[in-house]
């Protein structure tokens, strides 16, 4: 599964491109708040091009018939698209069109607010499915403003990693990391107790 990708922008639409990575050309779909394009000018000058190599963090949308990617300029990004299209009735596409309205935290703060407006200005997104998304994600847009990764030691950053490469996202393990248990030393103790936690 593709979840990093840097390289040139070779192409662009309004909402996808095409990120060329030594050689091979993936396309992209990104929102339109997001500052990773490029002018015409810019994309016939190769020169210009070698300067303006981009990294996207992607999120990979796999269904029967096809695999689509979406790019993010940072990882909160990602997480937070994550936790747009964990919202029943919410689906990648709808995901991004909510993220090329407005910036995360414009969206953020409607969603902590209970303002329904600035939602149901974007195309496809009705009053049920913006209550839906303000109902789930107020309280875990709330667990994350209150949890402050920058005081995070090296043996905390070192177990988060631990938990991602199992499988879990960083929007599921933040809200226990404030109940560890203070006697639990190692990586590995931490981990056990996080499992049991998550079951």
């Amino acid at each position: 599964m593709i979840s990093y990708l840097k390289g040139k922008i070779k192409y662009q639409t309004s909402n996808w491109i095409i990120l060329d990575v030594h050689g091979v050309g993936y396309k992209i779909y990104v929102s339109k708040c997001q500052s990773v394009k490029v002018s015409k000018k810019e994309l016939k000058n190769s020169d210009t091009l070698t300067r303006d190599t981009i990294e996207l963090f992607i999120y990979n949308h796999i269904r029967e018939d096809r695999s689509e990617l979406y790019g993010f300029k940072t990882m909160d990004e990602l997480h937070f698209f994550e936790l747009l299209i964990g919202v029943n009735g919410v689906g990648p596409k709808m995901g991004m069109n909510i993220l090329s309205k407005a910036d995360i935290e414009q969206i953020k703060k409607a969603i902590l607010s209970n303002d329904i407006t600035l939602l149901t200005a974007i195309g496809g997104v009705g009053k049920k499915i913006a209550s839906k998304i303000i109902i789930e994600l107020k309280n875990k847009l709330g667990s994350l403003e209150d949890v402050d990764l920058s005081n995070l030691d090296g043996e905390s950053n070192e177990f988060v990693d631990a938990m991602s490469a199992l499988g879990y996202k960083k929007t599921e393990i933040i809200p226990y990391l404030s109940k560890l248990p203070t006697d639990l030393k190692s990586t590995q103790e931490k981990v056990r107790w996080m499992l049991k936690q998550m079951k």
